[in-house]
């Protein structure tokens, strides 16, 4: 065969495994096989045309390449064309390269501001934005009780939750028979009675807290650590009856960092959960790194509790007795390692974020600060999680600071079912990825009256000013909802009553609160920027 011929073959082979394989099912889970094989064609073809060409090795290695190069140049422009031309979403609006490649997206969102991009493009490109070749953002107001409530909702979830397979907890169960058998077993953690005793810690661990903030006296103190001790320390106890002993060391644990850098792997790279594959099979790179060994760290901490076998009914009791009950808990290790990693980051990380975010907003606007004082002094035992529970202020500013920043700015993708849905008054292909920006919707003035700003009173005396509370799900809908949920309220609560009623809290000399939203980064999770406070007991 000629060399154009072997040109002419490769180009076809190119054309045809897009349109008979590639286009067909999902592939981000051989992503890092199909780049071992691509390297193993090359020397493939290399070593053919060494052997039965007869050319030498530098030829053969350049001949290599320029058959590779036709094959791949034919492959992708097929994507191309298709994905411009002839994709079911063709017709929805949204950036030339978003059409072509997700890979537009990640160099968007290296900085980490995906919630910023997505509001940019709702702005330029109106409510149905395609983002991706497979994939629309919604912004009208009634896509999250579409997508995600009823218990016969057809929508699923995507391949991003695949990212940290064969890590599979609760949260990211794409089997829908599996993830309601998983959750009956983790709602006994979760009971009225279960509550009560967690909350009894989270007393513990909140006194430990002002304890750190009143040795400090009236100098400057980083929110972002104080919060971060106390969420994590008490994430330990819920989770594995433990501590990890910040607030005793008043120094951030090494797992807090291994959070942080790991998360922002999968922030720029959520819209590729390939690439995300790619790098957790292979952590050559120093945040791929840091996720495998957060990943290890949250392993160790369930093999510990297994081991310990202790009587404390924590969260990991429940998960680790339905294991052995069924006779199961070898062959459930990996899921309950899923579950580790979702109690640590999801029951620390979000929990620090929310009260910086939230003692940000009430020195920037002292008038709630003072309002909410008042409101305690009256209350009664502000240590009564039921009394705090019935607290129009406190739960209006609990309830505002969700809506301006909530936990999960862009992420929860959904996948449509395979004959198409309804959504919004606009009829979706099937297998289509779905984002609904929550950081978006929560702002939106078709939803909230004077929406970028601060107005507790929204939630229970002006809720005239709520236009569209469909907008508003911080802890998700429907079957997928943050199982957490009413523990985290508690948590938030306490802590704001507790330091609230007992301090005047001010900027730091020089600080103005502007790199809380400044330097606000989405990483699935929001990470808030710093945040510098000044707590003086009141007199």
């Amino acid at each position: 065969m000629n060399f154009k011929a072997e040109l002419l073959v490769a180009g076809a082979s190119g054309v045809l495994c897009h349109n008979l394989v590639f286009i067909h099912g999902e592939w981000h889970m051989h992503a890092t096989s199909l780049l071992k094989l691509s390297a193993a064609s090359f020397a493939a073809v290399a070593a053919f045309e060494a052997a039965y060409q007869g050319l030498s090795l530098a030829s053969a290695l350049a001949a290599s390449g320029e058959i590779c190069s036709t094959y791949l140049s034919c492959l992708f422009a097929s994507m191309v064309i298709y994905r411009t031309v002839f994709h079911r979403l063709r017709h929805f609006p949204g950036p030339a390269l978003a059409k072509v490649s997700k890979l537009w997206h990640v160099a968007r969102c290296l900085d980490s501001k995906n919630h910023l991009l997505l509001e940019r493009l709702h702005r330029e490109y109106g409510d149905f934005v395609r983002t991706g070749p497979n994939e629309l953002t919604i912004f009208a107001p009634n896509v999250l009780p579409t997508i995600l409530e009823g218990p016969s909702n057809p929508f699923s979830k995507p391949a991003w939750y695949d990212s940290l397979q064969p890590y599979i907890g609760l949260t990211n169960h794409r089997n829908r028979k599996v993830h309601e058998r998983h959750r009956r077993v983790w709602d006994h953690g979760f009971t009225t009675q279960a509550l009560q005793s967690y909350q009894a810690q989270i007393k513990v661990y909140a006194r430990q807290l002002e304890r750190v903030i009143a040795d400090n006296g009236p100098k400057p103190i980083s929110a972002n650590e104080c919060f971060c001790w106390f969420s994590f320390d008490v994430m330990g106890q819920f989770a594995f009856s433990k501590s990890f002993n910040n607030l005793r060391d008043r120094k951030l644990h090494d797992a807090i960092r291994m959070i942080h850098s790991g998360m922002s792997l999968t922030g720029p790279f959520t819209p590729v959960p390939w690439l995300i594959r790619i790098g957790f099979e292979n952590p050559i790179a120093g945040m791929a790194r840091d996720l495998h060994r957060l990943l290890k760290w949250c392993s160790e901490q369930m093999d510990e509790r297994i081991e310990r076998n202790v009587d404390n009914l924590d969260i990991s009791h429940y998960l680790i007795q339905g294991s052995a009950k069924r006779g199961t808990l070898h062959e459930d290790q990996t899921t309950l390692y899923g579950d580790a990693i979702g109690m640590i980051v999801a029951g620390s990380d979000t929990t620090a974020s929310t009260l910086v975010s939230l003692f940000y907003r009430l020195v920037q606007h002292p008038e709630h600060m003072r309002k909410l004082q008042e409101e305690l002094d009256t209350a009664g035992d502000v240590e009564d999680f039921t009394v705090l529970q019935k607290l129009p202020h406190l739960n209006g500013i609990v309830n505002e600071i969700l809506r301006l920043y909530p936990a999960v700015p862009t992420g929860g993708l959904r996948e449509t079912p395979p004959g198409g849905a309804n959504i919004c008054g606009r009829f979706v292909p099937g297998n289509t990825i779905i984002c609904a920006p929550r950081y978006t919707l929560s702002r939106l003035d078709s939803c909230f009256e004077r929406p970028t700003e601060f107005v507790p009173e929204r939630w229970y005396r002006r809720t005239e000013m709520v236009r569209n509370k469909n907008a508003f799900a911080p802890f998700s809908l429907g079957r997928y909802n943050c199982i957490g949920k009413n523990l985290a309220l508690a948590e938030l609560r306490f802590v704001t009553a507790l330091l609230v009623i007992k301090y005047d809290v001010s900027f730091a000399e020089g600080e103005d609160g502007k790199f809380v939203d400044g330097d606000l980064m989405d990483q699935f999770t929001a990470t808030p920027g710093r945040l510098r406070l000044v707590f003086r007991e009141r007199k």
